[in-house]
């Protein structure tokens, strides 16, 4: 191994904690460097929070033209989507976000280096470069701000039938004719509307009795009327038992209602479950945002669990058979278990980020 280059302040990922501290540190004049794999400024700006909220606000604008009578705006002619040139405007804001990250590194000296890092030694990375070649970096002070990555739920035939995640259900670029949220949590609440209001038909599959589990009863009644009047249709109390055939060619799923077992069928269709941390030495190649040392406080020692977004229970009308020619499906916030890793024992605790961080979808 090649004798490594010394910095004072060394960071493991550049989402939301890395950026700042980066910026921090080397504007005080500690000599700061941020390994990044592909997010600049990690999924917030580039697949996530901005993103996802730059997509509803385009559905927004649909829905209020179809309504613009009600204001006494009159529109003659039909109100059509063009789904490219929404994806085009998000496209264009995550290209601004980034130029102006990498305008904060230029400004306050933080080097920031592309490449995929392991640790080879104490407080010692190896990093591949993405432009070629290797450099070992060393610092003082080493910080991790790995994130997570998307977990497919153990369901049989989910993974072979080649689930999106979020990442990639933000570049679609057609509205599908069925959208499918599995899960009644508040993010997949909001891509189901979003898409509701682009034209698509949509289905929620929740597992419990009611949408948004941890949310106050007359909160979630309200939510639910409102999504309803917008016609997007609920099924509770309802488990995925298993999925055939493949997205985009056609695909059913089996699903267990209180009234027995159903059959849905889709042409493309989509799962996702939730987000699982990446802890450092894993060999995990995922996009990455939420690790941070835990060094400040007794209290921020160890690890947490996150708990499920979507309830367990409930009760709801059975689901019919679903027939349908180009579909997609969500899925909502899941469960992160701690894992006992080198990361454990070093101290290091995963913090949370945007439920948006987890979908996961097939289509």
């Amino acid at each position: 191994m090649s004798e490594p280059e010394r910095f004072e302040v060394l960071i493991l990922g550049s989402g939301f904690g890395g950026k700042l501290l980066a910026w921090h540190m080397a504007q005080s004049g500690r000599r700061t460097a941020v390994v990044e794999r592909r997010w600049i400024g990690g999924s917030c700006p580039n697949i996530a929070c901005l993103p996802s909220k730059n997509e509803i606000w385009g559905a927004k604008i649909a829905h209020q033209a179809r309504h613009a009578a009600q204001f006494g705006t009159m529109i003659t002619g039909p109100i059509t989507i063009d789904m490219a040139k929404v994806r085009q405007r998000k496209r264009d804001m995550v290209e601004r976000e980034i130029e102006l990250h990498l305008h904060n590194y230029r400004t306050t000296g933080a080097e920031l280096i592309m490449g995929s890092a392991r640790f080879v030694a104490p407080k010692t990375l190896e990093v591949r470069l993405h432009d070629g070649g290797t450099r070992v970096l060393a610092g003082d002070q080493v910080f991790l701000n790995l994130g997570t990555h998307a977990l497919i739920p153990a369901v049989p035939g989910l993974e072979a039938a080649r689930p999106l995640t979020h990442i990639e259900a933000l570049e679609l670029d057609y509205a599908p004719s069925h959208l499918v949220v599995l899960g009644g949590g508040y993010v997949g609440l909001e891509l189901a509307q979003a898409y509701r209001r682009f034209g698509s038909r949509v289905t929620v599959i929740e597992t419990g009795a009611q949408l948004m589990a941890r949310e106050d009863p007359d909160v979630v009644e309200e939510m639910h009327r409102i999504l309803t009047e917008e016609g997007i249709q609920f099924l509770f109390q309802a488990k995925t038992l298993n999925v055939q055939g493949r997205s985009g060619e056609g695909v059913s799923l089996t699903v267990r209602t209180p009234s027995g077992e159903q059959i849905y069928r889709a042409v493309t269709s989509s799962p996702r479950r939730g987000a699982f941390p990446i802890p450092p030495g894993s060999g995990l190649r995922k996009p990455a945002s939420s690790w941070t040392r835990a060094a400040t406080s007794a209290s921020m020692t160890g690890w947490r669990r996150r708990l499920p977004m979507s309830g367990r229970s409930g009760n709801a009308p059975a689901a019919r058979n679903l027939r349908t020619s180009r579909s997609t499906t969500f899925g909502s916030s899941g469960t992160i278990w701690p894992v006992p890793t080198a990361a454990h024992a070093a101290g290091w605790f995963r913090t949370a980020c945007s439920p948006s961080h987890r979908s996961l979808a097939w289509a």
